[in-house]
């Protein structure tokens, strides 16, 4: 069953509606793809200034929430519809590594139910510095299985990323 998406649908719609580029990311992304069933929230990613953000969404109630403590270095975080499953905003997301700051962009990558989906090559390499490694092995395996954006590996390559993720990244490019 899909988790209720009237809350996603309208935020996103708001964002396309102000010409903001968006992806969803997460568990919703994992959803939309068939490699999971549940969602705790909806994680969708911008690259867009904060204050662009929230002028866009000036009707809905935002909330501004931290980030995250280090390793995290997002720019922002807005909570909007904070009843479960909430829609959370991440502008910028970022995450500091030994080697520097990974800076993860929002890249459509398909569409599902009218909302854009990000790159399951981003959020495998987000998952992995996250440390949540079932999520990242899932991701993995389905970017092997099904194949990988190599344009999007390229532009991860150029991050600071460690370098178990990086051989992965390297795999998935010769494949």
């Amino acid at each position: 069953m899909i988790p209720d998406i009237k809350n996603l649908v309208a935020v996103t719609q708001t964002l396309e509606h102000a010409g903001i580029c968006y992806s969803l990311g997460g568990s919703g992304l994992m959803l939309s793809l068939g490699l999971t069933n549940t969602v705790g929230d909806w994680d969708v990613m911008v690259d867009a200034p904060k204050e662009q953000v929230k002028s866009a969404l000036q009707h809905e109630h935002i909330e501004e929430i931290t980030s995250g403590d280090y390793p995290f270095g997002t720019a922002y975080k807005l909570v909007i519809h904070s009843q479960a499953p909430q829609v959370e905003l991440i502008g910028r997301l970022s995450i500091y590594t030994d080697e520097g700051l990974c800076r993860l962009p929002s890249i459509p990558s398909t569409i599902w139910n009218g909302i854009h989906v990000g790159s399951p090559e981003v959020w495998y390499v987000a998952y992995a510095l996250m440390n949540r490694s079932a999520k990242a092995a899932i991701l993995l395996s389905y970017l092997k299985e099904i194949g990988a954006n190599k344009d999007v590996l390229k532009r991860l390559m150029n991050e600071p990323l460690p370098d178990a993720i990086m051989g992965e990244i390297r795999g998935l490019i010769e494949t």
